[in-house]
Protein backbone atom coordinates (compact mmCIF):
# COMPACT_ATOMS: atom_id res chain seq x y z
CA UNK A 1 0.00 0.00 0.00
CA UNK A 2 1.11 3.55 -0.58
CA UNK A 3 2.19 5.92 2.14
CA UNK A 4 -0.89 7.18 3.98
CA UNK A 5 -2.18 10.71 3.96
CA UNK A 6 -5.34 11.86 5.71
CA UNK A 7 -5.74 14.90 3.51
CA UNK A 8 -9.07 13.30 2.69
CA UNK A 9 -10.36 14.30 6.09
CA UNK A 10 -12.87 17.13 5.87
CA UNK A 11 -12.12 18.14 2.29
CA UNK A 12 -15.57 18.53 0.82
CA UNK A 13 -14.25 20.55 -2.10
CA UNK A 14 -12.71 17.41 -3.62
CA UNK A 15 -14.19 16.16 -6.88
CA UNK A 16 -16.25 12.94 -6.52
CA UNK A 17 -13.62 10.77 -8.18
CA UNK A 18 -10.88 12.26 -5.99
CA UNK A 19 -12.93 11.73 -2.86
CA UNK A 20 -13.53 8.11 -3.88
CA UNK A 21 -9.79 7.49 -4.27
CA UNK A 22 -9.04 9.13 -0.97
CA UNK A 23 -11.77 7.13 0.69
CA UNK A 24 -9.97 3.96 -0.41
CA UNK A 25 -6.86 5.24 1.38
CA UNK A 26 -8.78 5.59 4.62
CA UNK A 27 -10.56 2.31 4.02
CA UNK A 28 -7.14 0.69 4.20
CA UNK A 29 -6.77 2.15 7.69
CA UNK A 30 -10.30 1.35 8.97
CA UNK A 31 -9.36 2.26 12.49
CA UNK A 32 -11.67 1.12 15.25
CA UNK A 33 -9.26 0.76 18.17
CA UNK A 34 -9.75 2.73 21.36
CA UNK A 35 -6.53 1.40 22.89
CA UNK A 36 -4.74 3.37 25.60
CA UNK A 37 -1.03 3.51 26.34
CA UNK A 38 0.75 0.35 27.36
CA UNK A 39 4.25 -1.03 27.73
CA UNK A 40 4.73 -4.55 26.43
CA UNK A 41 5.81 -6.90 29.22
CA UNK A 42 8.90 -9.07 29.03
CA UNK A 43 8.86 -12.65 27.81
CA UNK A 44 11.18 -15.64 27.69
CA UNK A 45 13.63 -16.31 24.88
CA UNK A 46 12.01 -17.11 21.55
CA UNK A 47 12.91 -19.64 18.92
CA UNK A 48 14.94 -17.25 16.79
CA UNK A 49 15.59 -14.41 19.22
CA UNK A 50 15.13 -13.08 22.73
CA UNK A 51 12.38 -10.65 23.61
CA UNK A 52 12.96 -7.73 25.96
CA UNK A 53 10.67 -5.05 27.38
CA UNK A 54 10.24 -2.89 24.33
CA UNK A 55 7.42 -1.00 22.74
CA UNK A 56 5.47 1.88 24.22
CA UNK A 57 2.24 2.46 22.32
CA UNK A 58 0.22 5.63 22.70
CA UNK A 59 -2.46 7.42 20.78
CA UNK A 60 -1.89 11.04 19.83
CA UNK A 61 -2.37 13.17 22.93
CA UNK A 62 -1.94 10.25 25.35
CA UNK A 63 0.75 9.99 27.99
CA UNK A 64 3.35 7.24 28.11
CA UNK A 65 6.78 6.70 29.60
CA UNK A 66 9.41 6.65 26.89
CA UNK A 67 13.00 7.89 26.70
CA UNK A 68 13.76 10.81 24.40
CA UNK A 69 16.61 8.67 23.03
CA UNK A 70 14.23 5.95 21.84
CA UNK A 71 13.11 5.91 18.17
CA UNK A 72 9.58 7.19 17.60
CA UNK A 73 7.54 5.54 14.87
CA UNK A 74 4.49 7.66 13.95
CA UNK A 75 1.57 6.24 12.01
CA UNK A 76 -2.21 5.92 12.23
CA UNK A 77 -3.87 3.67 14.81
CA UNK A 78 -3.84 0.79 12.33
CA UNK A 79 -1.54 -1.95 11.13
CA UNK A 80 -1.23 -0.69 7.56
CA UNK A 81 2.17 -0.28 5.94
CA UNK A 82 4.17 -0.26 9.18
CA UNK A 83 3.00 -3.51 10.76
CA UNK A 84 5.86 -5.53 9.19
CA UNK A 85 8.26 -3.02 10.78
CA UNK A 86 6.54 -3.28 14.15
CA UNK A 87 6.80 -7.08 13.91
CA UNK A 88 10.49 -6.82 13.06
CA UNK A 89 11.11 -4.55 16.06
CA UNK A 90 9.20 -6.98 18.28
CA UNK A 91 11.29 -9.84 16.91
CA UNK A 92 14.48 -7.92 17.71
CA UNK A 93 13.28 -6.90 21.18
CA UNK A 94 13.85 -3.27 20.23
CA UNK A 95 12.68 -0.38 22.39
CA UNK A 96 10.75 2.35 20.60
CA UNK A 97 7.65 4.52 20.80
CA UNK A 98 4.71 3.31 18.71
CA UNK A 99 2.98 6.66 18.20
CA UNK A 100 -0.52 6.49 16.70
CA UNK A 101 -2.78 9.16 15.24
CA UNK A 102 -6.41 8.42 15.99
CA UNK A 103 -8.80 8.38 13.04
CA UNK A 104 -12.47 9.04 13.76
CA UNK A 105 -14.48 6.90 11.36
CA UNK A 106 -17.83 8.41 12.46
CA UNK A 107 -17.99 11.44 10.15
CA UNK A 108 -18.05 11.17 6.36
CA UNK A 109 -15.31 11.49 5.28
CA UNK A 110 -13.41 10.25 8.36
CA UNK A 111 -11.40 12.71 10.43
CA UNK A 112 -7.81 12.66 11.69
CA UNK A 113 -7.65 15.97 13.54
CA UNK A 114 -4.26 15.59 15.24
CA UNK A 115 -2.66 14.22 12.09
CA UNK A 116 -3.91 17.16 10.07
CA UNK A 117 -2.64 19.57 12.74
CA UNK A 118 0.85 18.04 12.60
CA UNK A 119 0.74 18.08 8.82
CA UNK A 120 -0.15 21.77 8.74
CA UNK A 121 2.60 22.48 11.29
CA UNK A 122 5.21 20.86 9.05
CA UNK A 123 5.90 17.98 11.43
CA UNK A 124 5.50 15.43 8.61
CA UNK A 125 7.28 17.36 5.87
CA UNK A 126 10.01 14.71 5.58
CA UNK A 127 7.40 12.31 4.18
CA UNK A 128 5.61 14.94 2.09
CA UNK A 129 2.90 15.40 4.74
CA UNK A 130 2.10 11.70 4.97
CA UNK A 131 2.58 8.91 7.48
CA UNK A 132 4.62 6.98 8.54
CA UNK A 133 7.59 8.83 9.93
CA UNK A 134 10.51 7.66 12.05
CA UNK A 135 12.32 10.03 14.40
CA UNK A 136 15.69 8.63 15.46
CA UNK A 137 19.14 9.87 16.46
CA UNK A 138 18.07 13.48 16.09
CA UNK A 139 16.78 13.06 12.54
CA UNK A 140 13.64 12.06 10.64
CA UNK A 141 12.98 9.42 7.98
CA UNK A 142 9.96 9.10 5.71
CA UNK A 143 8.69 6.27 3.47
CA UNK A 144 7.69 2.99 5.09
CA UNK A 145 10.20 0.86 3.18
CA UNK A 146 13.11 3.22 3.88
CA UNK A 147 12.18 3.06 7.55
CA UNK A 148 12.01 -0.75 7.48
CA UNK A 149 15.42 -1.07 5.85
CA UNK A 150 17.05 1.45 8.18
CA UNK A 151 15.73 -0.34 11.27
CA UNK A 152 16.69 -3.74 9.84
CA UNK A 153 20.29 -2.55 9.45
CA UNK A 154 20.23 -1.04 12.93
CA UNK A 155 19.05 -4.31 14.48
CA UNK A 156 21.33 -6.62 12.47
CA UNK A 157 18.57 -8.01 10.27
CA UNK A 158 20.02 -7.14 6.86
CA UNK A 159 22.49 -9.98 6.52
CA UNK A 160 26.23 -10.29 7.17
CA UNK A 161 27.51 -8.53 4.04
CA UNK A 162 26.41 -6.38 1.11
CA UNK A 163 25.50 -9.38 -1.05
CA UNK A 164 23.19 -10.81 1.62
CA UNK A 165 21.68 -7.36 2.16
CA UNK A 166 20.83 -7.16 -1.55
CA UNK A 167 19.37 -10.68 -1.48
CA UNK A 168 17.22 -9.81 1.54
CA UNK A 169 16.09 -6.71 -0.32
CA UNK A 170 15.26 -8.88 -3.34
CA UNK A 171 12.88 -11.04 -1.30
CA UNK A 172 11.42 -7.98 0.41
CA UNK A 173 10.61 -6.49 -2.99
CA UNK A 174 9.19 -9.81 -4.24
CA UNK A 175 6.77 -9.78 -1.31
CA UNK A 176 5.82 -6.21 -2.16
CA UNK A 177 5.07 -7.21 -5.77
CA UNK A 178 2.73 -9.99 -4.61
CA UNK A 179 0.93 -7.65 -2.21
CA UNK A 180 0.66 -4.94 -4.88
CA UNK A 181 -1.05 -7.40 -7.24
CA UNK A 182 -3.70 -7.99 -4.54
CA UNK A 183 -4.23 -4.28 -3.93
CA UNK A 184 -4.48 -3.50 -7.65
CA UNK A 185 -7.17 -6.14 -8.05
CA UNK A 186 -9.06 -5.46 -4.83
CA UNK A 187 -9.38 -1.71 -5.39
CA UNK A 188 -9.86 -1.80 -9.15
CA UNK A 189 -12.59 0.85 -9.81
CA UNK A 190 -13.52 -0.86 -13.07
CA UNK A 191 -14.82 -3.94 -11.23
CA UNK A 192 -18.24 -4.13 -9.63
CA UNK A 193 -18.65 -6.11 -6.41
CA UNK A 194 -19.48 -9.37 -8.15
CA UNK A 195 -16.51 -9.09 -10.50
CA UNK A 196 -14.26 -8.08 -7.62
CA UNK A 197 -15.28 -11.15 -5.60
CA UNK A 198 -14.61 -13.37 -8.59
CA UNK A 199 -11.18 -11.76 -9.05
CA UNK A 200 -10.35 -12.15 -5.36
CA UNK A 201 -11.32 -15.83 -5.42
CA UNK A 202 -9.14 -16.40 -8.49
CA UNK A 203 -6.21 -14.58 -6.90
CA UNK A 204 -6.37 -16.75 -3.77
CA UNK A 205 -6.97 -20.05 -5.54
CA UNK A 206 -4.72 -19.62 -8.59
CA UNK A 207 -2.49 -16.55 -8.46
CA UNK A 208 -1.28 -16.67 -4.86
CA UNK A 209 -0.16 -20.34 -5.01
CA UNK A 210 1.78 -19.53 -8.18
CA UNK A 211 3.35 -16.47 -6.54
CA UNK A 212 4.31 -18.59 -3.52
CA UNK A 213 5.99 -21.21 -5.74
CA UNK A 214 8.03 -18.48 -7.41
CA UNK A 215 8.96 -16.95 -4.06
CA UNK A 216 9.98 -20.39 -2.77
CA UNK A 217 12.19 -20.85 -5.82
CA UNK A 218 13.79 -17.44 -5.30
CA UNK A 219 14.60 -18.31 -1.69
CA UNK A 220 16.28 -21.48 -2.95
CA UNK A 221 18.74 -19.33 -4.94
CA UNK A 222 20.29 -17.95 -1.74
CA UNK A 223 22.53 -19.34 0.99
CA UNK A 224 19.96 -19.59 3.76
CA UNK A 225 18.51 -22.83 5.03
CA UNK A 226 15.34 -23.99 6.73
CA UNK A 227 13.63 -21.05 8.42
CA UNK A 228 16.29 -18.54 7.35
CA UNK A 229 15.80 -17.22 3.83
CA UNK A 230 19.23 -15.60 3.53
CA UNK A 231 22.41 -16.29 5.47
CA UNK A 232 22.74 -17.63 8.99
CA UNK A 233 20.44 -15.28 10.90
CA UNK A 234 16.90 -13.97 10.78
CA UNK A 235 16.31 -11.00 8.51
CA UNK A 236 13.86 -8.39 7.33
CA UNK A 237 12.95 -10.77 4.51
CA UNK A 238 11.85 -13.46 6.96
CA UNK A 239 9.65 -11.05 8.90
CA UNK A 240 8.21 -9.57 5.70
CA UNK A 241 7.30 -13.07 4.50
CA UNK A 242 5.67 -13.87 7.84
CA UNK A 243 3.72 -10.59 7.94
CA UNK A 244 2.50 -11.10 4.38
CA UNK A 245 1.37 -14.71 4.81
CA UNK A 246 0.01 -14.47 8.34
CA UNK A 247 -1.73 -11.12 8.52
CA UNK A 248 -1.95 -9.27 5.23
CA UNK A 249 -5.07 -10.88 3.75
CA UNK A 250 -8.60 -10.82 5.23
CA UNK A 251 -8.93 -13.00 8.31
CA UNK A 252 -11.73 -15.02 6.74
CA UNK A 253 -9.34 -16.03 3.92
CA UNK A 254 -6.80 -17.62 6.27
CA UNK A 255 -7.46 -21.17 5.04
CA UNK A 256 -6.99 -20.16 1.39
CA UNK A 257 -3.74 -18.34 2.17
CA UNK A 258 -2.35 -21.28 4.17
CA UNK A 259 -3.26 -23.62 1.31
CA UNK A 260 -1.42 -21.35 -1.12
CA UNK A 261 1.96 -21.96 0.52
CA UNK A 262 1.35 -25.43 2.02
CA UNK A 263 3.48 -27.05 -0.71
CA UNK A 264 6.36 -24.61 -0.06
CA UNK A 265 8.56 -26.00 2.75
CA UNK A 266 10.83 -22.97 3.08
CA UNK A 267 7.94 -20.52 3.28
CA UNK A 268 6.18 -22.78 5.77
CA UNK A 269 9.31 -23.00 7.93
CA UNK A 270 9.79 -19.22 7.89
CA UNK A 271 6.17 -18.54 8.87
CA UNK A 272 6.38 -21.07 11.70
CA UNK A 273 9.72 -19.79 13.03
CA UNK A 274 8.94 -16.09 12.96
CA UNK A 275 5.49 -16.74 14.41
CA UNK A 276 7.17 -18.75 17.17
CA UNK A 277 9.45 -15.90 18.23
CA UNK A 278 8.57 -14.76 21.76
CA UNK A 279 8.68 -11.08 20.87
CA UNK A 280 6.38 -11.53 17.90
CA UNK A 281 3.97 -13.64 19.94
CA UNK A 282 3.86 -11.07 22.73
CA UNK A 283 3.34 -8.19 20.32
CA UNK A 284 0.48 -9.98 18.60
CA UNK A 285 -1.13 -10.52 22.01
CA UNK A 286 -0.88 -6.92 23.25
CA UNK A 287 -0.99 -4.77 20.11
CA UNK A 288 -4.05 -2.52 19.76
CA UNK A 289 -6.97 -4.22 18.06
CA UNK A 290 -7.71 -2.52 14.75
CA UNK A 291 -9.72 -3.44 11.68
CA UNK A 292 -6.68 -3.22 9.42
Amino acid sequence: AAESSATCCHQDDKKPQEKMSLSHSLLALAVVSQASAFVAPSAASGRLGAYKPSCVTRLRGGAASVSMADPKLSYFDARGVVEPTRLMLAFAGAKYEDFRYKVDMTPKPPAAVEFNADKEAGVLAVNMNRAPMLEVDGGKIGQSHAIARYLARKHDMMGSNELEAAQIDTLYEHVRDIKDAWVKMRFNPALDEAAKKEAMDKYLSDDLPEWCKKLEAAIGCFNGSGALSVGSKASLADVAIYAFLSGYYPADKKAEVEAAYAACPRLSAIVKAVGGNAGVQEWEKVRPVTAM
